[in-house]
């Protein structure tokens, strides 16, 4: 198993729609790429000098699966819309566990 684990720091002038519209986008991807065997999402709740804005936790079978998820429309269109509009920091890994 694969676990991709992305960080997302919203630019400054991202609106609460926008912000809404790419979480939703994201919860979506479990449903929409099969190469997707699990996945959590959600807006952080702490407060820090270090922290981020929202988080992505997601699961696939292997590097391969990853990589097919990375290429779909569904990502290429969040990529598209969504990261390059709002998200002024991105920080992302994956594991194998």
């Amino acid at each position: 198993m694969l676990r991709h684990i992305v960080l997302v720091t919203y630019k400054s002038e991202a609106s609460l729609e926008e912000r809404a519209a790419m979480q939703a986008t994201v919860a979506a991807f479990a449903e929409q790429v099969p190469e997707v065997r699990s996945l959590t999402c959600g807006e952080n709740v702490g407060s820090g000098p270090n922290h981020h804005d929202f988080a992505i936790v997601a699961d696939f079978d292997d590097l391969p699966a990853f990589r097919r998820y990375i290429e779909s429309d569904a990502h290429q269109s969040y990529v598209n819309t969504y990261a390059k509009a709002i998200v002024g920091k991105l920080a992302a890994i994956q594991h194998e566990w």
